[in-house]
């Protein structure tokens, strides 16, 4: 039997897979917060925005697959179905993928304000 070589995946390559695969399906508005530097909740917190739910859903099934991949999968999805605000837990990263309204009326970015943003270009190089 041949040995299978599990290769770890650091996180800031798990942040950099997320943000492709948000891009591919065409995610808006990409802001990635360092919130591990202000709160011990997670190191990053990836915020996005769909225009419709079934838009928010093509993205977080995105995200899903490509780390399926690299067998990093969410410890939890919440608002799937609905499709308005859509939350995965990776661990060290929180994922939020809204509807433009949702987003603009809970303002993760203006709670979280304290944490430094992450330049999306240092991300994917």
């Amino acid at each position: 039997m041949k040995n299978l070589e599990v290769k770890e995946i650091k996180t800031e390559e798990i942040l950099s897979k997320i943000i492709e695969a948000a891009e591919s399906k065409k995610g808006e508005d990409i802001v990635v917060l360092e919130i591990g530097k202000v709160n011990p909740i997670a190191d990053y917190m990836v915020i996005i925005s769909g225009s419709v739910p079934v838009h928010t859903q093509a993205i977080v099934d995105e995200i899903v697959d490509k780390l399926k991949g690299f067998n990093v999968l969410p410890s939890h999805i919440e608002g799937y179905n609905d499709g308005r605000w859509i939350a995965m837990d990776y661990g060290d990263i929180m994922v939020n993928v809204f509807l433009p309204e949702l987003r603009e009326y809970y303002q993760l970015e203006w709670l979280w304000s304290d944490a430094p943003r992450v330049d999306l270009k240092t991300v994917n190089g």
